[in-house]
């Protein structure tokens, strides 16, 4: 099987959506020995370039302009069918949500089978004039690539049921996974007590992440601290610490160390939640609100708490049961940790990803 991949961003950009791309790629690579190729964009380059990523073969097309997220180039039309030509791929999979790369893919993709991976709902900010396009986009252009995929894989129901409703008879659920290898229980890191973790890239993401709904029931806990991991911003308390970007295993240390990880986003954006996932596999309780895809990660009273979101003291008090209960954060760390090690393994996503591929071809 030769399988090219599209997606707007891959590694050495960071983000989930690349994160699951390039995981993905490598696996079926490595474990089912297909041919693969990836098709990304580089904003740094005016000329196309092609290497060897970790043993994956990359192309990066340069990049004409940029709209918010997006990266566009009108010339990628006759890039992509130049490169389809010449890599003859027996099954093509463009990653969205970030737009135009995989939407010119549907329009080149010929009788080729097209799998469509859809991470995330509607991507409106409630901002203007940029809500304006991606409304135009979803009506009219989302439609059209999602109609000419062969097969569509959700990151999460909610992604099916709501910006892909239309579509749900072809719609495969294969959420997101952790590399258990390095997001994992640590014996020799101990909880620190009342400590807890909040995790958001960068400084643009904290409100639509709940960040200070969650600092507001911070300070109506006595003796919680809470660890930012982010941009760094003034703290505007003494129990509250700004830590900085983290990566690799200093990131997962802040979650083997914390009692428990919030999430406590108030976005419909949130798809998923890989963060917290990633918190399981730590053995480490999880606290989450009730939006998008959170309540399918989350069990609740099993591996952590949902609550409402815009809730400064339901997070307080859901904080509140687990630090104070050593009991019952064991037992759900424990419980998180099993979960993801029976469900959210990279080696699951993809040997359910090549079993939709498969159906594809047959």
């Amino acid at each position: 099987m030769k399988i090219l991949f599209t997606a707007t961003y891959f590694p050495p950009s960071l983000g989930g959506v690349e994160n699951y791309v390039f995981n993905i790629a490598r696996g079926l690579q490595q474990t089912y020995d297909a041919e693969v190729v990836v098709v990304t964009a580089n904003a740094k380059s005016k000329v196309l370039s092609i290497e060897d990523y970790c043993g994956l073969k990359v192309y990066r097309l340069p990049v004409m302009m940029r709209l918010s997220n997006t990266l566009i180039n009108p010339f990628w039309y006759f890039t992509l069918k130049k490169i389809i030509r010449e890599e003859k791929p027996d099954i093509i999979n463009a990653h969205q949500p970030v737009m135009f790369m995989g939407d010119l893919v549907a329009f080149v993709v010929g009788k080729i089978p097209f799998v469509l991976t859809y991470h995330a709902g509607t991507m409106k900010k409630k901002k203007l004039p940029i809500d304006i396009i991606i409304q135009f986009y979803e009506t009219f252009v989302l439609p059209h690539t999602a109609r000419k995929a062969t097969k569509i894989i959700c990151a999460s129901c909610f992604v099916r049921d709501t910006l892909l409703k239309k579509y749900a008879s072809k719609v495969i659920i294969i959420s997101p996974g952790v590399n258990t290898s390095l997001y994992k229980r640590d014996p020799e890191i101990k909880k620190e007590e009342n400590l807890v973790l909040f995790i958001a890239r960068h400084k643009t993401m904290y409100r639509m992440k709940g960040l200070y709904y969650l600092i507001d029931a911070i300070k109506m806990l006595q003796g919680v601290r809470l660890r930012i991991v982010g941009d760094v911003d003034e703290s505007p308390d003494e129990n509250i610490t700004f830590v900085g970007v983290k990566q690799g295993e200093d990131l997962v240390r802040e979650m083997q160390k914390a009692s428990v990880m919030v999430l406590a986003s108030l976005a419909h954006m949130e798809s998923f939640g890989m963060v917290l996932i990633e918190a399981m596999a730590c053995g480490t309780p999880v606290v989450g609100t009730n939006i998008g895809g959170i309540p399918e990660v989350i069990n609740d009273n099993v591996d952590g708490f949902i609550v409402a979101p815009c809730d400064s003291n339901a997070l307080a008090q859901a904080i509140s049961k687990i630090v104070s209960n050593r009991e019952l954060a064991t037992r759900m760390g424990q419980a998180g940790e099993t979960k993801v090690k029976g469900n959210f393994t990279w080696e699951t996503r993809v040997a359910l990803t090549e079993g939709v591929f498969a159906s594809c071809l047959k």
